[in-house]
């Protein structure tokens, strides 16, 4: 415990999912959050949550596809909290799977802006407060990119792309001490429930849905297998890594 102690961590997509448990995660290391998503009922949930476990917090209803609003928030937390030591960029809409063939580009638009964009644009606002003392900046990529994972055209498309901008950060923003690392989750289990839950029975081909068996045999639980490593990269025991793809799947990808 207190590995985030005395930090300042944004943190996008906080309301539900993985947001809502790394949240805790990093109120429970010490860390100060600012959290923001578009859920405003969820988002005020999670924040509860967080100042439960001894947190300072400040959550914003923010849309992230729109730069004004994300202006807003960051400026927000800086006045309020005076600095950002830590981004973790989450945000981004996704549909249910469907064909490349079937995909509009409206699909392809609303992840490009809620993920790429919103990365893109938290990333340039946040600089100059993680360049001052050095910082963490973690962002999310997908086994859907890496694998190519049948019915995520747009989604893939969009996690590769935050990579790829992700690995050219990295090596330019070096040199401020800032690191930028990437975290691939797995399927985990509140995702599968949410998709079952929406899914007839007859349809529930785990394959299909991009859920594929594991070497440890069991779904990732957000909360004690994917949080954890999001701390780890948002503290100083990882200050000499930065540009990479952590893969936290269970072994669905390995590269050993």
């Amino acid at each position: 415990m207190g590995k985030l102690t005395g930090k300042v961590a944004i943190i996008t997509g906080a309301s539900g999912g993985l947001g809502k448990y790394i949240s805790q995660r990093f109120a429970e290391e010490g860390a100060t959050l600012a959290l923001c998503d578009i859920n405003e009922e969820r988002l005020s949930e999670t924040a509860k949550l967080c100042e439960s476990k001894g947190a300072k917090v400040l959550s914003s209803v923010c849309d992230v596809s729109k730069y004004s609003e994300v202006e807003a928030f960051v400026s927000s937390v800086a006045t309020k909290f005076g600095t950002v030591d830590i981004l973790v960029n989450l945000a981004i809409a996704i549909k249910p799977p469907h064909t490349f063939l079937e995909h509009e580009m409206e699909t392809l638009q609303l992840s490009y802006e809620t993920g790429l964009v919103s990365t893109w644009n938290m990333m340039k606002l946040c600089y100059p407060f993680l360049k001052t003392n050095g910082g963490k900046i973690i962002n999310f990529g997908s086994g859907a990119g890496t694998e190519g994972i049948e019915g995520y055209a747009a989604y893939a498309a969009i996690k590769e792309a935050i990579r790829g901008l992700s690995r050219v950060v990295a090596r330019e923003w070096g040199k401020d001490n800032i690191n930028v690392n990437i975290v691939n989750p797995g399927a985990i289990t509140d995702a599968v429930k949410s998709y079952l839950e929406n899914i007839p029975e007859e349809n529930r081909d785990f394959s299909a849905l991009g859920f594929q068996e594991t070497p440890i045999g069991r779904y990732g639980d957000p909360y004690e297998d994917i949080a954890p490593v999001v701390v780890f990269l948002a503290c100083d025991d990882s200050r000499h890594i930065t540009g990479q793809t952590f893969n936290v799947d269970g072994g669905s990808i390995i590269s050993a």
